[in-house]
């Protein structure tokens, strides 16, 4: 499994998102994000997930998988999965999960 690298693809065509970097920079634990997610070897562009942070040391952070992937080739992680990342990775910021 490989982590997509959002900010390097959103910097090779011009794309700046200061708003985001900044709502980076105050993640703390317990907040979620949404990074893609894409099978070693895998033309498919890949699966966005949603994670719940559990530990931020500078740049690294580390995290659980919140759902099920819905991809074949990602089947093999599932809820609570152990996830480590780092900002350029994050696709977007997400709220909670409603509670059933």
């Amino acid at each position: 499994m490989l982590i997509q690298d959002i900010e390097a693809l959103r910097r090779d065509e011009g794309i700046e998102d200061p708003e985001l970097r900044d709502q980076i920079s105050h993640l703390k634990r317990g907040d979620y994000v949404k990074i893609t997610l894409v099978a070693a070897g895998s033309a498919v562009g890949g699966e966005t997930v949603k994670v719940r942070i559990t530990s931020i040391r500078g740049e690294v952070l580390r995290g659980q998988l919140v759902s099920q992937t819905s991809s074949p080739s990602l089947s093999d992680l599932t809820i609570g999965y152990p996830i480590v990342f780092r900002p350029g990775h994050i696709h977007s910021l997400s709220s909670r999960p409603a509670r059933k």
